[in-house]
């Protein structure tokens, strides 16, 4: 398996996936994927994103934990999204 750069700080372009885990112990993970990069003069990063089973976009800065992996990694997440935690 090849290593990805998957930290938060990794820079994100349109069409990869805003990875946010759920609360600890429950295996729930929401997968968005980023539709455009909106920074802010402060350096402040914001994504709009569609998060899968939605069907309006969200305007969101990522949370402590939230990760992002690129499209060409995971063209299609698995199932639902829920659970799954690439590694």
């Amino acid at each position: 398996m090849k290593d990805r750069d998957t930290t938060q700080t990794a820079v994100a372009v349109s069409g990869d996936w805003l990875i946010v885990p759920g609360p600890l112990n429950e295996h729930r993970w929401r997968w968005g994927r980023i539709a455009e990069v909106l920074p802010e003069p402060g350096g402040t990063v914001r994504y709009r994103v569609r998060w899968i089973g939605d069907v309006h976009d969200s305007v969101v800065v990522p949370p402590e934990g939230a990760r992002v992996e690129k499209a060409a990694d995971w063209p299609d997440p698995a199932g639902d999204a829920i659970g799954v935690w690439p590694g």
